[in-house]
């Protein structure tokens, strides 16, 4: 096995890739959950821009516009969001203030980093907890032009903070272990 040279103080020396054992089964599960959100989201993407250039097709060439198309549009680019920012969080492409930290001392950069993702898995299990009070309390309603629940609406913000946490609760384990997490888009 090459060695791995950090290049910044944030590099480790080892990726979760080349972990064995029971933490190897962690890591590849959260990549492969990863990897199926980021792979949700491209799809999400897709029918959006589907949705969009119907809706276009729709006004300007029947003089007919589908109803539905909007509200679809609108309810996937909540999922295709909640589900790109969890996997920004697992990939570490989140805002970050790096330029700041980088001459600080390695537990100082431990302490950042540790503080940051525990904000994160704060942040993610409000969000998470909001958003279920939210389905919930919508489920009733009825979207007007697309026979879908009002509450799917809010289902992604239970989606997306529960995978924030997941994500985040693993940089914390990857970081304390001194390893690099690869990104789920390799």
């Amino acid at each position: 096995m090459a060695e791995y040279k950090p290049t910044s103080p944030h590099s480790a020396r080892l990726k979760t890739t080349e972990v064995t054992g029971v933490l190897a089964y962690y890591f590849r599960f959260n990549a492969a959950l990863s990897k199926i959100c980021l792979k949700a989201a491209v799809a999400g993407l897709i029918v959006i821009t589907t949705s969009v250039l119907t809706q276009i097709f729709g006004r300007y060439v029947l003089n007919d516009s589908p109803t539905w198309t909007e509200i679809l549009a609108l309810v996937l680019i909540l999922y295709v969001s909640c589900l790109a920012a969890a996997v920004g969080v697992r990939d570490g492409r989140h805002i970050g203030m790096e330029s700041l930290l980088k001459k600080a001392p390695r537990p100082v950069l431990l302490f950042a980093d540790l503080s940051v993702y525990a904000g994160m898995i704060g942040f993610g299990a409000a969000m998470a907890w909001g958003g279920s009070i939210l389905a919930v309390a919508m489920m009733d309603y009825v979207n007007p032009g697309l026979p879908i629940s009002q509450g799917w609406s809010y289902v992604p913000l239970v989606l997306g903070g529960g995978l924030i946490v997941i994500f985040a609760i693993e940089r914390i384990v990857a970081r304390l272990m001194n390893l690099e997490i690869v990104p789920s888009w390799h």
